[in-house]
């Protein structure tokens, strides 16, 4: 008899439900554990496997293989269907789990669009739809096509617009002028790209504001990316500066300041150019690229900031505005300037060197007092200071940057401190890099005037340079 049982397929069936859905189950539940333990993002995939999937598959097998019921009756197509659908959403699911989790790297994650997803989704759904309806259920698709043809005509008509954003929506996915991260302007709109769907591409503002743009507007509307084809960005700034000052020297000086400034880029080169003579003044602009364009801003504001303090140090005038009525009051702009004498008394009252009062006015009267803004180098790392710097107000950081790229904070020089010793006396170069923090002044003095006095005091020259050695060691 037994062997009877055995010539029958549904007797093999039996046997493999038997012990291949406890089996199934305790390998899946004991992988589930694991999974959830370790924090795993396949997790929920596992639990739609191990819930859903195989007591589906043993129910499905059981009436088909075991029981051995009508292919044609209502439970056993019942069941298939089930099964169709939760392989459906065990698909998605995975899907989902790889496109939106750290499985990719976030470089590609970054640049899938969500509307992409979004089809391949209904395209998945269509197809197990279509499956189940001609293979379970015996269904006609050409003549369901037919039927379908003619109501999506009249359902066209009634969603063009909606259907307008869509396929605008699957040119911007075939072409695509920007993905998600990107820095666009559509119109007077300026934002960060932050999602991309069906209908409508959202943007996040620097006034931390989100502005949705139909895709149909997108198709139609000229937009610029700021970072394609590449990260680099160009920015123009254009001042108006006094005819009295030569055009070289202003167009230096923009160059040196594009220098200075953090993230404005060596390559490709910043640019400074004379525009315009115009009826009160020479027109300039200065074109830098960055390729941060989150900073941009912030880069600009420090370009610009840079400029004010430079003009002042050397003497570079904006020019006053057309039709405005200017009195020159020449006493007060004479004591806005210090004198040797003014000079002489802050250099006494500083007591940072110890000479005579003949040879302290000999140095007042070839000094400047200059003010630097908040984050301008007074003197870099590598280079040969022509002049002999004291702290008269504000604070100076030492910074430089090692052999490894890491920023280093080195001392904070107050009133009083000074630099440039070394390259005064022995001519070496400064060993880091002097920064403004804040707003700073500093008396300036001529290298070679203080060198001569220098050699007539030998004794302050030592003074100077142990100060400046110990100051080095405890760096």
């Amino acid at each position: 008899m037994i062997d009877t049982i055995l010539k029958e397929s549904w007797a093999y069936w039996g046997i493999f439900l038997l012990f291949g859905m406890p089996l199934a189950l305790l390998i899946s539940s004991e992988l589930m554990h694991r999974l959830k333990d370790r924090g795993s993002i396949f997790y929920g995939i596992t639990a739609v496997i191990r819930n859903l999937l195989i007591p589906i598959v043993f129910v499905y097998l059981l009436t088909e293989h075991v029981l051995e019921l009508d292919s044609e009756s209502t439970f056993v197509k019942i069941t298939a269907t089930a099964l169709w659908i939760i392989l459906i959403h065990a698909s998605l699911k995975f899907i989902n789990t790889l496109v939106f989790s750290e499985v990719l790297p976030s470089e590609i994650r970054d640049k899938i669009p969500k509307l992409l997803v979004d089809f391949v989704r209904i395209f998945l759904v269509l197809l197990g739809v279509a499956f189940v309806m001609s293979y379970v259920w015996g269904a006609d698709l050409g003549s369901l096509l037919a039927a379908l043809g003619v109501g999506s005509v009249v359902l066209g008509l009634a969603l063009q617009d909606v259907l307008g954003g869509l396929f605008s929506g699957l040119a911007l996915i075939s072409s695509r002028p920007f993905i998600v991260n990107d820095w666009i302007k559509v119109g007077d709109t300026e934002g960060r790209v932050i999602s991309i769907d069906w209908r409508a591409v959202s943007l996040e503002t620097r006034e931390n504001d989100v502005v949705t743009i139909p895709n149909s507007v997108l198709a139609k509307e000229k937009f610029e990316n700021y970072l394609r084809p590449n990260v680099y960005h160009m920015e123009r700034v254009g001042f108006d500066i006094s005819f009295d000052d030569p055009p070289t020297k202003v167009k230096k000086l923009f160059l040196e300041a594009t220098k200075a400034t953090e993230g404005i880029l060596d390559h490709p080169p910043a640019v400074a150019d004379l525009i315009s003579y115009d009826e009160f003044s020479i027109h300039y602009e200065v074109r830098y690229f960055i390729d941060n364009y989150d900073r941009q801003p912030a880069i600009r504001d420090d370009f610009i900031s840079r400029i004010w303090y430079a003009n002042r140090r050397e003497g570079i005038t904006f020019p006053t505005r057309a039709h405005e009525i200017y009195t020159f009051k020449g006493e007060e702009i004479a004591n806005t300037t210090p004198t040797a004498e003014q000079t002489l008394k802050r250099l006494k009252d500083l007591a940072v060197l110890d000479l005579n009062t003949e040879d302290l006015h000999k140095i007042a009267t070839h000094s400047f007092v200059e003010t630097y803004g908040e984050g301008e180098c007074m003197a870099w790392k590598g280079t040969i200071s022509k002049n002999f710097f004291i702290i008269l107000k504000g604070r100076a950081i030492e910074k430089t940057v090692d052999e490894e790229g890491i920023l280093r904070i080195g001392r904070t020089l107050k009133r009083g401190d000074f630099f440039g010793v070394a390259g005064m006396i022995r001519k070496q170069p400064h060993h880091t890099n002097i920064v403004a923090d804040g707003d700073i002044e500093v008396i300036s003095i001529e290298s070679n005037t203080m060198r001569n006095i220098l050699q007539l005091n030998p004794q302050v020259a030592q003074c100077l340079e142990s100060i400046a050695e110990s100051r080095n060691q405890l760096t």
